[in-house]
């Protein structure tokens, strides 16, 4: 189970999809919590209490993710994203309120598109173990065929798959409690997130940082940016950190120790003393 109760969470239209939001805390800066693929708002679950302790959070599923509609019929892009994040902060912030971006994997991919279309929306940006600098084959499109689909859907949403995936994530597999896997299992098995992720996987190139031009834009950015990352990250290994942080000028990088790609669950105090260190930073 959540630690997080299913009464407190929100829903707001966004592009005319219903999506589900969680805010919490209050202060002078709010914190924008943006999570990663087949994830949702409770992999902030463990820091969500500590951030609010200092700042106004607002946490977002994803369209096609979590709590929020998961349309299977449309194209999805970087720039569907970025509009969609831009509609919610319209929705969710005051004009002139002070936001600090935090993005894991996915989530921090979405961010940087979000920075180069709307650069002027948030003061900072942290970006957790970031997607979108690993070079995609272009057959990787494939797997959405109907055939294939089907075959590999069987396949991905077994036990066994999911917790060798899982394992793969964690550098502690302790985190891996019965009630997490459950929940993970739960979301790969339901028909309507799967279908969701193969449109994702059907737009792959709208959503590729470098095929969709994001990525030659980054060296424009000149906003404070953090990098945080797991040094056991196996799923994205830590050298893809070091080449953000070439190409994104000025940037922060911060290694946590004995952590693998999900640090907000694996180290969450160390994420949180991290993250507020840089917020706090003049």
């Amino acid at each position: 189970m959540s630690s997080l109760k299913e009464s407190e969470f929100k829903f707001i239209q966004l592009g005319n999809y219903n999506h589900r939001y969680f805010e919490a805390g209050a202060g002078q800066k709010t914190l924008v919590l943006l999570h990663g693929f087949s994830s949702s708002i409770e992999a902030y679950e463990r820091v969500i209490p500590l951030f609010a302790s200092h700042y106004r959070v607002l946490a977002l599923d994803w369209l096609g993710f979590g709590g929020s509609d998961k349309p299977s019929t449309i194209q999805y892009s970087l720039t569907l994203y970025a509009s969609l994040l831009s509609e919610f902060l319209a929705k969710t912030t005051m004009p002139g309120e002070p936001l600090v971006a935090v993005g894991h994997s996915m989530g921090a991919k979405y961010l940087l598109a979000n920075e180069t279309i709307y650069p002027k929306q948030f003061e900072k940006l942290v970006l957790t173990d970031s997607d979108g600098f690993l070079s995609l084959p272009g057959f990787i499109g494939m797997a959405s065929v109907w055939g294939v689909r089907h075959v590999l859907h069987k396949v991905v949403s077994s036990r066994k798959f999911v917790r060798k995936t899982m394992q793969s994530v964690y550098h502690n597999p302790t985190h891996i409690t019965p009630a997490h896997f459950e929940r993970n299992w739960e979301m790969v098995r339901k028909k309507e997130n799967y279908e969701a992720m193969m449109a994702l996987n059907r737009s792959f190139k709208k959503l590729d940082l470098k095929r969709s031009g994001v990525r030659a834009k980054l060296g424009e950015v000149k906003k404070p940016v953090l990098i945080i990352w797991g040094r056991n990250d196996r799923f994205i290994p830590p050298k893809y950190a070091e080449l953000i942080h070439r190409e994104i000028k000025g940037s922060t990088l911060h290694f946590i120790e004995e952590c693998g790609h999900v640090p907000m669950v694996e180290k969450p105090e160390e994420y949180f003393e991290t993250v507020v260190q840089f917020v706090e930073k003049k």
